[in-house]
């Protein structure tokens, strides 16, 4: 059966990936509200708590405000990128100019031949074009996001009554519970840990004067979530930028060793401390999801591997054929980590 059916899945994934994403990007932006409310909830102010429906209000305006951002900031870099394309092709040509005098040879060949391939017009069209699907892209999810909000209490009331029988209805609970759970930890990590990131950057983007810093620092946010290769995505894009834009090497160094090095912090000492170990999954299977889900969905498919991870390995928990898929993808086959911190059946 999983044979037969693993194909019609993949086309299906495949197929409805217009469909798809933003409603699996808006359940992910749904959770991390989630555990924002909850997070609100738990902090004491002078042995005050902030009631839930406060929470609620708070984190709705931190939503939004985060969309209006992310929006301004993609309409605003279209017109920048335009006007960057003239200096960005004359640094090129000085690029392979003094590639040429510094290397000589055959090595000068391959260098300027590669240099002359890259035709920045056209990398520019395709960024262009991308930046224009992603603003009609965020006013979808926010819209999907909005009446999902609205009708949050009738979702998690309903989801249960799915099953026709009682204990089926506390095993639903109890996977969603699990589901929940799980991403919530993991993009609740992400969302702290990638918005220190995108703020050093941010602020190390400005000090130097490099073009696009808006928009390299709300790019550094997003690859946060990509597992392994996101970190390399966020420090060699600005790192281009900044060798493309000045013609000394200074402000190429100051971003590639002082964000860089930030960044290597925050996700060797600042994200483990966070994390820990509450995922138990198997790094090597990240890498295998990364590519699964990045060769379907593109760069939004590696955005949502892990918490697609997390979700297939706690459903797959749940039916007793499909558990050595869930040892599989934990790291050690140890699945204890699924019952630990998980509300009981009645609090389901």
């Amino acid at each position: 059966m999983i044979l037969m059916a693993a194909p019609v899945v993949v086309g299906f994934l495949w197929f409805g990936r217009g469909f798809l994403i933003p409603l699996a990007i808006t359940g992910l932006i749904f959770i991390l509200s989630s555990a924002i409310v909850d997070r609100l909830c738990a902090m004491r102010v002078f042995g005050y708590s902030p009631p839930r429906w406060l929470a609620n209000v708070l984190t709705g305006f931190i939503v939004i405000f985060a969309f209006l951002i992310f929006g301004s900031t993609l309409s605003s870099a279209t017109e920048d990128l335009v006007e960057a394309i003239p200096r960005y092709e004359e640094r090129l040509t000085d690029l392979q100019k003094q590639l040429t005098t510094l290397f000589g040879g055959r090595l000068a060949e391959g260098l300027t031949s590669l240099v002359e391939g890259l035709d920045l017009g056209e990398v520019v069209a395709m960024v262009l074009g991308q930046l224009s699907g992603g603003v009609s892209m965020v006013v979808l999810i926010a819209l999907y996001l909005a009446f999902l909000i609205s009708e949050r209490t009738a979702w998690v009331a309903k989801l249960p009554r799915f099953s026709t029988t009682a204990q089926g209805a506390a095993r639903a609970s109890r996977v969603m519970n699990r589901i929940s759970t799980g991403v919530k930890g993991y993009m609740w990590v992400n969302a702290v840990t990638s918005a220190m990131s995108g703020t050093v950057a941010y602020f190390i983007f400005r000090m130097v004067g490099l073009d696009f810093a808006e928009l390299l620092a709300v790019i550094v946010f997003v690859v946060g979530f990509i597992p392994n290769i996101g970190a390399f995505i966020g420090v060699f894009l600005p790192s281009a930028v900044a060798l493309l834009q000045f013609d000394s090497l200074t402000p190429f160094l100051i971003v590639l060793l002082g964000y860089g090095g930030s960044d290597q912090f925050i996700s060797n000492v600042i994200t483990p401390a966070m994390q820990g170990k509450s995922l138990n999954l198997s790094t090597f299977m990240v890498m295998v999801s990364l590519t699964f889900w990045g060769t379907l969905w593109g760069g939004i498919g590696a955005f949502l591997a892990t918490p697609m991870m997390v979700v297939v390995l706690v459903v797959c928990a749940e039916i007793p054929s499909m558990r050595w898929m869930t040892v599989l993808l934990s790291s050690d086959g140890d699945l204890s980590f699924l019952e630990e911190g998980m509300p009981s059946e009645e609090q389901a």
